[in-house]
């Protein structure tokens, strides 16, 4: 079985028309479902690729490059009223008096393009609506419950009937596996707070030797969701895609790397504020320090500032080579520099006097410190 039909559909297949604006409160929990899944997903084994706004609410795959299963969910909630067959099937007018798809419509649309793959389309609901039809365990577990499998015949049969009508085919068959329903754990009124606690557990299990903070980590991560969500779909191959409209696993670890080095900078950082106050070093000099180090640690977090990582070595090997014979850390720092800048190949990056006392600092504390 090919592995390009998914890619090509997600790469180049015509994209929807959305049904209507969203509101916000919808939105922010989608993103927060997203969260969550994406968690779930990171706690597993192998790749994955969590994508935003492409061809439904959201779109997992296996990998980035060629994939070849695919899952895709429509999240919609509710405050009270459950969803019953007649809402999932329903199709109301739009403006020209055209038919709009049905829920069920819009998700299952893709069987025609995706035939033979192995691809579900799940429909996603909050804890507290549910459905006007029986549910076991089964729906509120990742992967649903067959909307089949819960089904009267007879009700089976009025969704087959609807779906083929609306989308021209009769896909029963594949859809009896394909088809399912879930409801998300994650309360329709608490879903910041319920979210921002996976995030903690997350972090508790699986981060050690360093606090990240869980609601810096939870805004990090939902902000996240949010840019790929209103990115456009580039032309390009699928990897362009996946680039910029999901997250997965280097990515998200990627993002978990720079989370701890922002705990582990401001770690660094409070103690050589701590020692400068200490050693009495005047107050202009701390001032002047305090307002160059934002731009030395953007500086520090960006991957592709070479000039950077180039100085900052040579500063480092300086640090190391005068540490003996320093009595402070700012003595230290300052004859760090002053013999950096006696070696030709330094001062590419064009670093302030005060950045190039910060990245000695930083650099003695993150090594050296207890």
């Amino acid at each position: 079985m090919s592995s390009t039909v998914i890619a090509d559909f997600l790469s180049t297949a015509p994209l929807a028309e959305e049904g209507g604006a969203i509101s916000a409160d919808r939105f922010d929990y989608q993103k927060n479902w997203a969260l969550a899944r994406l968690l779930t997903l990171h706690q597993g084994s192998g790749n994955y690729v969590l994508l935003c706004e492409l061809h439904e609410d959201i779109a997992v795959l296996d990998c980035p490059d060629q994939p070849s299963r695919a899952s895709f969910y429509q999240i919609k909630t509710s405050a009270k009223s459950a969803w019953t067959l007649k809402k999932l099937t329903n199709r109301k007018k739009g403006k020209s008096g055209d038919a709009l798809p049905s829920i069920l419509g819009r998700l299952c649309a893709k069987a025609s393009q995706l035939k033979q793959q192995q691809v579900t389309f799940q429909f996603v609901t909050n804890v507290g609506s549910g459905y006007g039809f029986p549910v076991s365990e089964k729906a509120s577990e990742p992967f649903g419950e067959r909307l089949f499998e819960v089904l009267k015949p007879t009700e089976w049969e009025v969704i087959r009937t609807c779906l083929a009508d609306e989308l021209g085919e009769d896909f029963e068959e594949p859809l009896r596996e394909q088809l399912t329903v879930s409801i998300s754990q994650i309360h329709l009124d608490t879903h910041n707070e319920t979210t921002v606690g996976l995030v903690t557990n997350f972090l508790d299990q699986h981060v050690k030797g360093v606090h990240i903070p869980p609601k810096a980590f939870y805004r990090t991560l939902f902000d996240e969701l949010r840019r790929r969500t209103v990115a456009k779909r580039p032309s390009g191959s699928i990897l362009d895609v996946c680039k910029a409209k999901g997250i997965d696993r280097d990515s998200f670890d990627a993002m978990l790397g720079n989370a701890r080095s922002v705990v582990q900078a401001a770690g660094a950082w409070n103690n050589v504020q701590s020692e400068m106050h200490k050693d009495n070093v005047p107050f202009p000099v701390r001032a002047k320090l305090r307002e160059a180090y934002p731009d030395y640690f953007s500086r520090m977090q960006d991957p592709l500032d070479a000039a950077f990582r180039r100085d900052s070595q040579i500063l480092v090997a300086a640090g190391e080579s005068v540490m003996a014979d320093s009595s402070t850390l700012l003595e230290m720092a300052s004859a760090a520099v002053a013999l950096a800048r006696s070696d030709s190949g330094y001062g590419a990056a064009a670093l302030s006097p005060e950045q190039e006392l910060i990245v000695v600092m930083m650099t003695f504390y993150e090594n050296h410190s207890q």
